[in-house]
């Protein structure tokens, strides 16, 4: 008897997958949503940018957001080293005119937020199979279908057109070696420790600056942060992040050491939370910062944080992946209905297109990292404009590539990158001197063991 064929499969049912099928339900193709757990479940990553609030509005899902009464977010406050020089990065829209105009989104528990994404995607036509995947199904270099395995323990193979890897950290592809490698980013060998704290101070007064929703991050030095996210009224998620080798020096549990840094790191923290009983466990994250290379291919590709995670600060793991959903949905309604015929990846240009976004925002977090005073020189005064437009997910294509913020940001990382190459190509120098020395050197032993030899 022939099996059944899907023309889409997702692999995970969050922000990316949910939003990825409505995207196809609306292009008239039905996808199957693979996805181990029900909803609500547990997940980190509260902060939505502005970007992602109008990609949800504009999916319909605006009224079942609001419904929630999440706190709104109308931008973030970043505090310098010791809560110092704090300036504030607003969340703007470009309106009909083309004027820059303010924005807001909201924080969010993401645990009834996904089931929010996920209930809407099965209510408009999503099929839910609760099961766990175990293995892609290949034939050739094309990947044709999942093997899962169901609640009961028995093992079932699904067979599809296109398979989505929305697994998010999972990376369950580039796990199974579909993909290219998957290679550390610039902020890997991190640790993250958030939990929720009740009784938060959140700021209250009439400016958007100044209200009660707003992100805050506390910025300490390179790779050293905190994050300040109301996500009900009463709840604030709240997270430090330091490198690895600090939390093993510190020689203390995870408790103890989010304690710890919530006391001591900086004190514009600190004031913020008088009360630090946990409202739920003290989770960790480690070696977040990654990249998975070609990550797309026929009849496969991954999407969001499955194929790419740079750093949480900036809060955009969502957006990407709700973004890339709708860019992959365009390929794969070009693809199923012939309009796309090829024997190479098809997803070739989809591919290009995620690289040219990441690549942006993982430039501003570098400059932000490497050159924390320019950065905040370009987004508080001397391209505030232009760098705004960055941060509200203008980051493709023509319009990205000619903004005048985006061009200083990619000249400061150019330079640090060729810093770093003459540092590599020094060290590789001294290294080839040296050995050059040693082996003159035992070449030299040898020949007076040698002589020593002959006079004896």
């Amino acid at each position: 008897m022939p099996h059944k064929k899907h023309p889409v499969i997702i692999l995970g049912g969050g922000p990316a997958g949910a939003c990825t099928a409505i995207y196809l339900l609306r292009r008239g193709i039905k996808p199957v949503i693979v996805e181990r757990d029900a909803f609500p479940r547990y997940h980190v990553g509260e902060s939505l940018t502005g970007a992602t609030a109008l990609a949800l509005k504009e999916l319909g899902l605006g009224p079942a957001i609001e419904a929630q009464n999440y706190p709104l977010k109308h931008g973030a406050t970043f505090y310098g080293p010791d809560g110092k020089n704090e300036f504030w990065v607003p969340l703007v829209r470009r309106d009909e005119n083309e004027n820059q105009v303010p924005n807001y989104t909201w924080n969010v528990l993401r645990s009834t937020f996904d089931k929010v994404l996920f209930d809407a995607a099965l209510e408009r036509g999503a099929e839910w199979i609760k099961a766990t995947a175990v293995a892609p199904i290949r034939k050739d270099d094309a990947v044709i279908g999942l093997t899962i395995r169901t609640p009961g323990g028995a093992t079932e193979n699904l067979h599809s057109d296109v398979l989505i890897d929305a697994s998010g950290w999972a990376t369950f592809l580039a796990n199974h070696r579909v993909t290219g490698p998957k290679i550390p980013g610039n902020s890997d060998k991190q640790i993250a420790l958030f939990t929720l704290f009740a009784g938060g101070i959140r700021d209250n007064g009439p400016e958007l600056c100044k209200q009660p929703g707003n992100t805050l991050l506390f910025y300490q030095k390179k790779h050293h942060w905190a994050w300040f996210i109301p996500v009900t009224h009463e709840l604030t998620s709240v997270g430090v992040v330091f490198r690895t080798d600090y939390f093993k020096q510190a020689g203390l549990s995870k408790e103890d050491m989010m304690l710890r840094e919530c006391r001591q790191m900086t004190p514009a923290l600190s004031v913020r939370l008088p009360d630090l009983t946990p409202q739920e466990p003290i989770y960790a994250a480690a070696n977040f910062s990654y990249r998975v290379m070609n990550y797309s291919g026929q009849g496969f590709v991954c999407i969001g944080d499955a194929h790419r995670f740079t750093d949480p600060i900036f809060a955009y793991g969502v957006f990407f992946g709700i973004q890339e959903g709708e860019f992959a949905t365009d390929v794969i309604a070009k693809l199923l209905s012939g309009e796309i015929r090829t024997n190479g990846n098809p997803f070739a240009d989809f591919e290009k297109l995620c690289d040219e976004g990441n690549d942006v925002v993982e430039d501003v977090i570098g400059v932000l990292w490497e050159f924390p005073l320019a950065f905040q020189r370009i987004f508080t005064w001397r391209d505030r404009v232009r760098s705004l437009d960055i941060l509200s997910g203008r980051i493709y294509g023509e319009r990205a590539a000619t903004n005048p913020a985006r061009i200083a940001i990619r000249r400061l990382m150019a330079s640090k990158e060729a810093a770093l190459q003459a540092e590599r190509e020094m060290a590789l120098l001294k290294r080839t001197a040296l050995a050059t020395v040693c082996a003159n050197m035992l070449a030299r032993g040898m020949i007076l063991v040698k002589l020593f030899d002959e006079l004896v």
